[in-house]
């Protein structure tokens, strides 16, 4: 399958800290409207598998789909990290209510027990190194369209040493006629340098 993105460019840093400036108050449009926030990751709609079409036919529709999928993944990176750091309460926006969570391998499940788990973390800086994503084929996801997001980069809670981390997730489409909303059905966290903290 064909990798998003291995690393990201020092551009790319860039625009993630600078994001900030673009986000103030919750919108679920595609645009990034100037001055509001937003905790949902929301695309166009993905494109309609073609179920008696040709194989070129499929190729393009699956070359959509992946580019759109990565789209999803880079603009969901942007918005959770950033979320993370400087809207913490809203953060569990992006997760599905049956969602489950990871945390160097405590397991946290539901979003109440989701909220009542971040309100414990320090604050939070994040620095993303590296994303990368490809879908997940239908067959192990039920046919629900699924996303594959691995971020590695470093965190500094608040009181605490700086980590290298390792996340993963798991994103699920949930498609209407006009757009398409991502959200966390599984999310996977830990310190790379833990033995040694």
């Amino acid at each position: 399958m064909r990798k998003c993105r291995s690393h990201w460019s020092q551009g790319d840093r860039e625009r993630h800290q600078r994001r900030s400036h673009y986000y103030e108050g919750p919108h679920t449009s595609h645009s990034s409207c100037g001055g509001r926030t937003r905790e949902e990751v929301v695309t166009p709609p993905l494109p309609e598998h073609a179920a008696a079409g040709s194989p070129m036919a499929m190729s393009v529709d699956f070359k959509t789909y992946v580019d759109q999928a990565c789209r999803a993944a880079e603009e969901f990176v942007n918005i959770y990290y950033e979320t993370m750091d400087k809207r913490r309460r809203a953060l569990t926006r992006l997760y599905l209510d049956k969602a489950t969570l990871i945390w160097n391998g405590n397991v946290v499940s539901g979003l109440d027990a989701l909220n009542n788990f971040f309100d414990t973390l320090p604050s939070s800086e994040f620095q993303v190194n590296m994303l990368d994503c490809q879908p997940v084929h239908e067959q192990a996801t039920q046919s629900q369209t699924t996303v594959l997001v691995v971020t590695s980069g470093t965190v500094k809670f608040d009181g605490n040493k700086q980590h290298y981390f390792n996340q993963n997730f798991l994103l699920t489409a949930q498609s209407t006629p006009n757009n398409t909303v991502w959200k966390i059905a599984s999310d996977c966290f830990r310190f790379q340098d833990w033995s040694s903290g």
